[in-house]
């Protein structure tokens, strides 16, 4: 009777199993893939432009350096300035109040000491520490031109810098967009393709669970005119036993629908890019940076509030807030590699010093904190591998993210 009731079981599960084929207009993973590729290579197309960018950058930070120090040069020289004309003044009234009129009138209208046609003269007259005064405003006077004519040119060069880096950027962060644009809807609707599936076959397996469950139990009401109460009861007991199965099998299924929105993270190898989005990036590791420091990472343009990911599971050790790196994360990988994330616009829901995190979870999104420049949302990014000091982390974010 065991046997007969397996039987009848299995069958019913069998027939009311339908046989699976691709409805017209699905969304396949080639094509998932494929968009995700047309993502990378328009990531990748802008790599010239992006190290055209950073150059860029690199050389208007050093020309706002300049800028400073030239106007501070300048404004020290026109008080140098103010003050040895003032010298000269008393000296040229001295020398009128002991010897006459040689033309001082011009002295307070001349712009500078070399403006003056009667300068031969007054050198003939004067006594070494007179002459070393004029010479010190002649000197100075000359300085200033100098000095004047380099803050211009940089100052020029300044703004035809950041006419460029305005230009580059906005091409860059379209492109970018763009590019999240159509991965995003392919890989969203493809996402949401596979739930309802996923959603589908759940009710299905319910479904036949059930029929089985009723089917099991009929099978066990006829039986009970030619087998014992005891065999009744196995029979109950083992239905029951399945419908738990089915409960659990629902919660493991309500788990997955928590996770971020967003396309899923490419994960190669245990390892996911950083910024799971489309990002332009260039190899600037030692570009000059403000304050006399050099870059020890690699920015990864992309747009603002773009997610960023874990690029290993491992544990976020500490994050930040400061003025020079902005909102911060530090993350150790399981594999005893760090990684620094700067810039951000805001951290993840849960992640603080001490979180747990694996590979592809969601920690933070892109943005310009610190001392990052508002019109430029991106990553600043660090690597350290085991037991060493940060090293440049282009070769890495190059295989995962180009």
């Amino acid at each position: 009777m065991r046997n007969r009731l397996f039987v009848v079981v299995a069958f019913i599960i069998v027939m009311a199993s339908p046989a699976y084929a691709a409805p017209s207009g699905e969304i396949t993973k080639q094509e998932v893939d494929a968009a995700l590729n047309a993502r990378r290579e328009a990531s990748a197309s802008l790599e010239t432009m992006t190290a055209r960018f950073e150059k860029a950058v690199s050389d208007e930070t050093l020309t706002r350096e300049r800028i400073v120090s030239l106007s501070r040069s300048v404004s020290k020289l026109e008080r140098e300035i103010g003050t040895k004309r003032s010298q000269v003044e008393d000296l040229v009234i001295a020398r009128y109040m002991s010897g006459g009129s040689l033309g001082t009138d011009r002295v307070f209208t001349a712009r500078t000491f070399t403006d003056l046609p009667i300068q031969d003269q007054y050198l003939r007259l004067m006594n070494d520490r007179d002459h070393a005064l004029l010479r010190g405003l002649e000197s100075a006077e000359a300085l200033h031109v100098e000095q004047q004519a380099l803050l211009d040119q940089s100052l020029s060069m300044q703004r035809e810098l950041v006419a460029e880096i305005g230009g580059l950027t906005g091409e860059i962060l379209t492109t970018l967009e763009q590019a999240d644009a159509d991965y995003n809807a392919i890989a969203m609707a493809y996402e949401k393709q596979e739930e309802e599936k996923r959603r589908k076959a759940e009710e299905e397996r319910k479904r036949v669970e059930e029929e089985a469950r009723k089917a099991a139990e009929e099978a066990a009401r006829q039986a009970t005119s030619t087998t014992t109460t005891t065999e009744a009861a196995t029979t109950t007991t083992g239905a029951v036993t399945t419908t738990t199965e089915a409960a659990t099998t629902t919660t493991g299924a309500v788990t997955t629908t928590t996770l971020p929105s967003g396309p899923p993270p490419v994960i190669t190898d245990g390892k996911a890019c950083p910024v799971n989005a489309a990002t332009s990036f260039s190899d600037s590791w030692g570009a000059p940076r403000s304050g006399g420091r050099s870059h020890k990472g690699v920015d990864m343009i992309s747009v603002r509030n773009a997610p960023l990911v874990a690029i290993e599971s491992g544990t976020v050790t500490r994050t930040s807030n400061s003025t020079l790196g902005g909102i911060s994360i530090y993350l150790t990988g399981e594999s005893g590699s760090r990684y620094y994330y700067a810039h951000l616009e805001a951290l993840a829901p849960g992640i603080s010093g001490g979180t747990s995190v694996s590979v592809g979870d969601l920690v933070g999104v892109t943005g310009s904190s610190g001392n990052s420049p508002d019109w430029l949302p991106h990553l600043h990014f660090q690597y350290a591998p085991p037991d060493s000091d940060w090293i440049n982390p282009y070769p890495l974010v190059k295989a995962l993210c180009g």
